[in-house]
């Protein structure tokens, strides 16, 4: 082994990678436990699921160790280009045929790549050489453009596929650019935006009407008078209690924020009513507790909760599980977007915590390496690659016990899929590589 290999692993952050692999190894035995019907050696490489799982494992452990060997200036010098390769398969998949009605994967036969995975890498590379490179800076206009544009433009391009659960990750870079300089009141007026949504679709959901006198009014109208009147009432606090010199400024955003808020809230009862299909409204009033479908829409849920509630405290053991795994079809995707309710029937509550525990450690072992680097392209994309992280960890086990709406988001180094394995594990690769120069790297 040549000096070079034995200073990069002398380096490398070995709490990181140890993590890294515990949690692939225990991703993989859950995804054997979803799948299996009996041990098969013919079924150990691509026949089935989890033969198909650890061939992907496999390839990214190769190309794991191929990247370590990488320059990190290679890495980031060639940002741009693997984002716009990536970018163009996103477009062009849009005109493969769909799969279960969406146009997001290559197929080949049994084997298929799905782009959109990749795009969160690529789009992290390419956002931290952005904001990284010499006399850019996120205060000026013209970055900040740049810096959206990159974001926006995938999602759209997924919204199209469509996959919604995807896109939605786009959301999560928001907290980069805020690490970076983004103003507090951008993640304000998103907590804003998103409570007048979530406000507006309860009462849309719920059909609520109120009364004033003898008058009936819709819920939703009478949120938007509430709405209307605290506007008011804040502009007059702004007009008669704040000094001059920053009324115009605050009267401004006030303006925004609450065309912005009532524009919402008048457009709920259209895209509910046209945009929303009878399935996402039925899930919807399930989530609220509005309404129960336990044979229809609200299946999923309800059989994934009844998995992870039999996996009482300390669960019914490893392969011992009968509601979550394939061979009863009692969970659907149990494999996928389900995964937790596995780990949670056999590993039950106290088995839980402990991966819950290791998968918080590892998004902490993540954020302390991206603030201890001197290279400023290294520290945003670790950032990047937390936030992605931790969106998918928190939403898909918030979709397994009923908090958040089926949308489709996988459980990093779990759930089934080569592409997801893939990109996620070489996200961990690439940040293992570049931090292995932090000593020597200055931007």
């Amino acid at each position: 082994m040549s000096y070079r290999n034995l200073s990069i692993w002398k380096n490398i952050d070995k709490p990181l990678l140890v993590m890294y692999f515990l949690l692939t190894v225990i991703g993989y035995l859950i995804m054997y436990s979803s799948t299996y019907k009996g041990l098969n050696i013919e079924d150990i490489f691509w026949v089935s699921n989890y033969g198909k799982q650890l061939t992907w494992i496999i390839i990214t452990f190769f190309l794991g160790f191929f990247i370590l060997l990488l320059d990190g200036s290679f890495i980031k010098n060639t940002a741009y280009f693997t984002y716009g390769i990536v970018l163009l398969l996103l477009i062009i998949v849009l005109f493969m045929p769909p799969i279960k009605g969406a146009r997001s994967w290559f197929y080949f036969n049994s084997f298929s790549i799905q782009p959109s995975e990749f795009i969160k890498l690529t789009l992290s590379l390419a956002l931290a050489k952005l904001l990284s490179d010499v006399g850019s800076k996120f205060q000026d206009f013209k970055t900040k453009l740049k810096a959206f544009l990159l974001i926006i433009i995938p999602a759209l391009l997924i919204s199209i596929q469509p996959d919604p659960g995807t896109m939605l990750v786009f959301t999560c870079f928001v907290f980069v650019l805020y690490r970076e300089g983004l103003s507090g009141n951008f993640l304000l007026i998103g907590f804003f935006t998103v409570l007048i949504a979530v406000v507006g679709i309860f009462l849309k959901a719920s059909n609520s009407v109120f009364f004033i006198g003898e008058t009936s009014i819709s819920g939703n109208v009478f949120f938007g008078i509430i709405l209307f009147v605290g506007f008011l009432f804040s502009f007059l606090i702004i007009r008669y209690f704040v000094l001059p010199r920053y009324r115009k400024q605050k009267i401004k955003r006030l303006i925004i924020i609450s065309v912005l808020g009532l524009s919402i809230s008048g457009g709920i009862n259209y895209v509910y009513d046209s945009v929303f299909s009878e399935r996402h409204r039925t899930r919807f009033q399930i989530m609220f507790g509005i309404k129960e479908d336990r044979k229809g829409a609200g299946y999923n849920i309800y059989q994934a909760l009844s998995a992870v509630g039999s996996g009482e405290s300390f669960g019914k053991g490893y392969l011992k599980g009968t509601l979550s795994n394939d061979k009863y079809k009692h969970v659907p995707e149990q494999n996928t977007d389900f995964i937790f309710c596995v780990l949670a029937e056999e590993w039950g509550f106290f088995g839980s915590i402990l991966f819950i525990s290791l998968y918080l450690s590892s998004l902490i072992r993540i954020i302390m390496i991206a603030e201890r680097q001197r290279s400023k392209f290294t520290r945003i994309y670790g950032y990047c690659v937390s936030a992605i992280l931790f969106f998918h960890f928190m939403i898909n086990i918030a979709m397994v016990i009923g908090l958040a709406p089926v949308i489709g988001i996988p459980l990093p180094f779990f759930s089934k899929g080569g592409s997801a394995i893939l990109s996620f594990g070489l996200m961990i690769f690439i940040l293992l590589r570049l931090d292995s120069e932090r000593k020597v790297v200055l931007r």
